[in-house]
């Protein structure tokens, strides 16, 4: 993992700074280090004459990354392929969280079905020092709850 892996581009961070609210103080932001396109089995006559694997048609370019902020206020993620999210915090908005041997994880937020019945799971994923946006994000909840006018 490169220190340019962590870090926002200039595009990035005046997306990040231009969906602030007033009032609203950013206190993390990163792209998703999944920067490699994901690639699909091709069919049996494509494989046989040609490559073996191609890459998926909707798969991210290197330059397109998903970018995750945690605000004081709420969650964004900004996803290339769709509009942004945003979760406000709130008690109990993490799902899950996935901690792997080098230190990246997953933070679940949310789901959504498909048609199909399966569930698409939504949050912040493959994300760098994990542990620690964790720690902060649990903290801004906390602290989200107990300025709200219904923690008293």
């Amino acid at each position: 993992m490169n220190v340019s892996d962590t870090e926002l581009n200039t595009a990035e961070q005046q997306m990040i700074t231009g969906s602030l609210r007033e009032g609203e103080e950013l206190l993390w932001a990163a792209p998703s280090l999944n920067s490699t396109p994901q690639t699909a089995p091709l069919p049996f006559w494509k494989r046989l004459f040609s490559k073996k694997r191609a890459p998926l048609p909707h798969a991210a370019h290197p330059q397109e990354r998903c970018v995750y902020a945690i605000t004081s206020k709420r969650v964004l993620v900004f996803d290339p392929q769709t509009p942004m999210r945003e979760w406000f915090l709130m008690l109990g908005m993490i799902q899950q969280f996935s901690l792997q041997d080098n230190g990246c994880g997953d933070i679940v937020l949310d789901y959504e079905l498909a048609p199909d019945g399966t569930r698409r799971l939504l949050g912040l994923f493959n994300i760098a020092d994990a542990q620690r946006v964790h720690d902060l994000l649990s903290s801004a909840i906390g602290a989200a709850y107990s300025a709200s006018p219904w923690s008293v």
